[in-house]
């Protein structure tokens, strides 16, 4: 029975591993230092904070034997990075907007445009880019302005796609109600949320 259990428990630890394989993962950065990425290095420049930095003012450097090249991204959240893909997707920060920028790591030019989001933030899981819904205004009894989530699936060679569900039920779960756009929206973040007209 015990025997029984403990391979039940291994198998399924061992599915999980397997599903996060190919995923991006976000990778940690330490000021001054290099973070390895296959074969190659990454270090970003000018931390916010010397002892826990947040957001890094950039740019992303990337070399290797080759060489080395310079990515002109600035203002740095996070960078994801994952096994058997040729770029990391950086996340930036400009006012109320992310910005996912899909950086080469042979070159430092950017493989696809990047996405720019009205956002409460964004991030990666697996291989899934989202962004946050935000809301801006609102009150009592007064209806804020809301911009839904954005989802995309995010592959090796073809471009960001983006997920309408998948946005529409981040979106309802992040804010209470579902929508795709903006609305107007009384008592977002809440079992009371509501779409106004």
């Amino acid at each position: 029975m015990i025997r029984h259990l403990l391979l039940a428990i291994v198998g399924a630890f061992s599915v999980a591993s397997l599903a996060q394989t190919g995923g991006f993962q976000p990778l940690s950065f330490q000021p001054g230092k290099d973070t390895a990425v296959a074969q190659y290095s990454l270090r970003l420049a000018d931390p916010d904070n010397a002892d826990k930095p947040t957001m890094w003012q950039g740019p992303l450097t990337i070399s290797n034997e080759s060489g080395l090249c310079t990515a002109n991204v600035s203002l740095v959240t996070v960078v994801y990075a994952a096994q058997d893909r040729g770029f990391v997707i950086v996340l930036t920060s400009s006012g109320a907007n992310a910005i996912a920028h899909f950086i080469e790591l042979a070159s430092c030019s950017e493989k696809w445009p990047p996405i720019k989001r009205a956002a409460s933030s964004a991030k990666v899981q697996g291989n899934r880019l989202s962004f946050l819904p935000t809301c801006e205004g609102g009150g009592k009894n007064a209806p804020a302005v809301c911009t839904s989530a954005r989802v995309y699936a995010v592959y090796a060679d073809s471009p960001p796609t983006y997920l309408r569900l998948d946005s529409y039920k981040l979106t309802e779960k992040e804010l209470g109600v579902g929508f795709v756009g903006e609305a107007k929206i009384l008592d977002p973040h809440s079992p009371r949320a509501m779409v106004v007209h």
